[in-house]
């Protein structure tokens, strides 16, 4: 098996050679967390599950790779974030958490702002972070391992959580189930949104409220661990709804849609065209124009949503999350490009009930609404 470390040196040569040497700068600064998981495997740099931009900073130049971080971090970084191989590649510049980033970098360098190139625009550099994107898109093979246990991981947690759930709930407990059994197996809960009877016909994204279920619910997640993000939903019904069933299965046909495309060499538009198809095929023509459909996941929820102008051509190893809705249900899981498609987040050893759909020439498995 290829080692972390040489993962790690392919990575750090791509944005030596298609963003540091032709702009010739002196070097690049890596600050964003989503840009410092990828570039590490994993490590995080951000204290606040909101934030955007880290609390420590990757500098790569022609010769090296220097974490700069100050000392509240270093040894966190460490001892929890870094794989030792990568770490042990690096150079470390410490600074006094008083002195901060910009400081330290005066150390390396005169001015900053003219030699050096960022990903975030920080002390006045080009940001060059729409040119590192993309370089995220493909996944090698220790982070979909690493994909694949977090997708397990989030199935798992649905099926401990969803048959336990009555009508009497609230949303917001809901929200907080799931809150305490994603932190309990090491997973940071980006979004949690619970959709009871109500909330499911008002709104394409609920922020949970005080309110009761109802007869139904469903419910979306994006998990995280190591940098890298699970979408998936999973719906109930508290009492039997054959209309409702008959809904999220044709719901399920259309993400089945999406999933059975997501093939490599196939461009994003193309995917997105047949999940407009599918909507049509299934008498809910309009429903697609009320919430986007989803598109490239990985190290965040949606890198890339699909649309009719995305010219992306799908690789090997991306990763996807479609999530088709109509009115009162959804469908939504992650899965991984290949000759066939492996949906990461519904493995074939789950407990849920399965729904198997027939599209583009592959039998895809979706999960069934659970009748409670």
């Amino acid at each position: 098996m290829v080692k972390l470390k040489t993962f790690f040196h392919e990575r750090i040569n791509k944005l030596r050679e298609e963003i540091l040497t032709p702009r010739k700068a002196k070097g690049l600064l890596i600050s964003r967390s989503d840009n410092f998981s990828w570039l590490t495997f994993g490590a995080r740099n951000h204290i606040t599950l909101n934030t955007v931009e880290g609390v420590a900073s990757l500098l790569i130049t022609e010769d090296s790779v220097i974490l700069l971080t100050d000392n509240i971090e270093k040894e966190r970084l460490k001892s929890e974030e870094f794989y030792s191989d990568i770490w042990d590649k690096l150079e470390v510049l410490e600074y006094n958490w008083w002195e901060g980033e910009e400081n330290a970098l005066s150390r390396l360098f005169i001015a900053p702002a003219k030699e050096l190139i960022s990903d975030t625009g920080r002390y006045d550099t080009s940001n060059l972070n729409s040119r590192i994107v993309p370089f995220r898109y493909a996944l090698v093979e220790p982070e979909i391992e690493t994909y694949r246990q977090l997708g397990k991981d989030c199935d798992e947690i649905f099926w401990e959580l969803m048959p336990k759930l009555s009508p009497e709930n609230t949303e917001l407990q809901v929200q907080g189930m799931f809150y305490e059994a994603l932190a309990k197996k090491g997973i940071e809960p980006l979004l949690t949104i619970v959709f009871g009877e109500d909330s499911s016909i008002r709104y394409r994204h609920n922020l949970s409220r005080n309110i009761t279920l109802g007869k139904s619910v469903f419910v979306s997640v994006c998990a995280r661990k190591r940098g890298l993000v699970v979408s998936s939903t999973r719906s109930a019904l508290f009492e039997l709804n054959n209309e409702l069933i008959e809904q999220h299965r044709k719901n399920c046909y259309v993400d089945a849609v999406a999933i059975a495309n997501s093939l490599p060499g196939n461009r994003l538009s193309r995917v997105f065209a047949e999940i407009r198809r599918a909507y049509k095929a299934i008498g809910y023509e309009g429903e697609w124009e009320l919430h986007h459909q989803g598109g490239i996941a990985g190290y965040n929820p949606r890198e890339l949503l699909a649309s009719d102008f995305s010219e992306y051509v799908l690789e090997k190893g991306v990763a996807v999350a479609w999530n088709p809705t109509i009115t009162g249900t959804k469908s939504e899981d992650t899965a991984i490009v290949g000759e066939v498609p492996e949906i990461i987040s519904f493995p074939e050893g789950s407990h849920w009930p399965v729904i198997k759909l027939n599209a583009n020439d592959y039998v895809i498995r979706r999960p069934d609404i659970l009748v409670l």
